[in-house]
């Protein structure tokens, strides 16, 4: 591949981003390229964990991507940040740390998206006549003005809505995906969390996040004290002091060591 060619695929950054793994304990992801295209086609989807295998096309030429996608769909728009590796048996793949999902750019791109599957009821046909009816403001009449697509042969009211909903599920799961990560919380997590608490995880994540200790397989006291420390103004709430006590009955009197870790 010549070089002009990977240097408008894709921009090169160093970026530095800090996670969790899912005990708890920190990583430091370094070095990470970035990469910007649209999801051609899923060779495969793990639904309990989000682990994928997709091909992702950047300016024409194709990149198979692996990694943990909290939400992903054929003909999506996405900037994937991550590294190359080898793979001894399927070659060269591209390692995503972390993604975000971009707005189509144009009507093909709208199309691409709706006639992909990834809203169920639309199909190639009525994703064209969808587009060739909005435009490029197809998306903005979807989330705002939802009953307008009855305008649209084969779109009932009842359709319209069904429509709108599945958007807007989509958009809140994108949206919470992005709050979670900004404290660190890596995608797999994320998505147990999110489907644990699902939009209430603003208000706990605020008021209590040590609930997650006892709620959310995966995340332990030291995930959960290490979210609510970004709370710098907030103390820890009599839930949280909770949680540290059933922490030191439950666990720690296994090794004999009756310690309890409270925060300033």
């Amino acid at each position: 591949m010549a070089s002009s060619n990977i240097s408008t695929k894709k921009e090169e950054r160093l970026f530095t981003t800090v996670s969790f793994l899912e005990n708890g304990e920190h990583i430091l992801e370094e070095n990470l390229e970035s990469i910007e295209g649209y999801v051609d086609h899923i060779i495969y989807r793990n639904a309990d964990n989000g682990y994928t295998v997709l091909v992702l096309v950047c300016n024409e030429e194709e990149e198979t991507c692996v990694g943990v996608f909290s939400d992903i769909a054929e003909g999506e728009n996405i900037k994937a940040k991550g590294s190359y590796t080898e793979h001894p048996t399927y070659g060269r793949q591209f390692q995503v740390k972390s993604f975000e999902e971009k707005a189509p750019q144009d009507e093909v791109a709208i199309e691409r998206y709706l006639g992909s599957g990834a809203i169920k009821g639309i199909g190639i046909a009525l994703a064209a006549r969808i587009v060739r009816r909005f435009k490029a403001d197809t998306f903005r009449i979807i989330e705002e003005e939802p009953e307008r697509l009855a305008e649209v042969k084969g779109i009932s009211q009842r359709k319209a809505m069904e429509i709108a909903d599945q958007v807007n599920q989509k958009k809140d799961l994108r949206q919470a995906m992005i709050f979670l990560q900004q404290y660190g919380i890596n995608t797999t997590l994320a998505v147990k969390i999110y489907k644990t608490y699902g939009q209430e995880i603003y208000g706990i994540l605020k008021e209590n996040p040590y609930r997650m200790a006892d709620d959310v397989e995966g995340v332990g006291f030291r995930t959960a004290d290490e979210i609510a420390s970004v709370w710098e103004s907030a103390p820890i709430p009599i839930s949280g002091f909770e949680a540290v006590s059933s922490m030191c009955c439950c666990r720690l009197p296994e090794r004999g060591i009756p310690i309890c870790r409270f925060r300033n």
